[in-house]
C-alpha cells in the first residue's frame, strides 16, 4: 500500500503541475492573439486613413486642372447635390415659376 499510494500521490502532483503550466501558456497565447488583433486593426485603420487622404488629393487635383468656368459649374452642381442629399427643397419661388 505504501508504494502504490506514493505513486498515486506523485502522479497527481505531476498532473496538477502540468495543468498549471498549460494554463499559463494558454494565457500567453491568448494575449499574443489579442495583441496581434489590435495590431491588425491599427494597420487597417491606418490604411483606410491613407486611402481617404489619397482620394482627397486626387479630387483636389481634378478640380485644380479645370478651367475657371468649369470650376464654377462644378461648385454650383456640388452645392445642388449637397442640398438634394440633405433632402432640402428648392426655394419656393423657383419651384412656383419653373416650367
Amino acid at each position: 500500500m505504501g508504494l502504490n499510494s506514493i505513486r498515486t500521490l506523485l502522479f497527481l502532483l505531476f498532473a496538477l503541475f502540468t495543468f498549471e503550466i498549460s494554463a499559463q501558456s494558454a494565457n500567453k497565447v491568448e494575449k499574443t492573439i489579442e495583441r496581434r488583433e489590435k495590431q491588425l486593426e491599427a494597420q487597417d485603420a491606418e490604411k483606410k486613413k491613407q486611402h481617404e487622404k489619397e482620394m482627397e488629393e486626387s479630387r483636389k487635383h481634378h478640380y485644380d486642372i479645370q478651367t475657371k468656368e468649369v470650376q464654377k459649374r462644378m461648385k454650383k452642381s456640388q452645392k445642388k447635390a449637397r442640398k438634394n442629399n440633405r433632402n432640402k427643397k428648392e426655394f419656393f419661388l423657383t419651384r412656383w415659376f419653373r416650367k
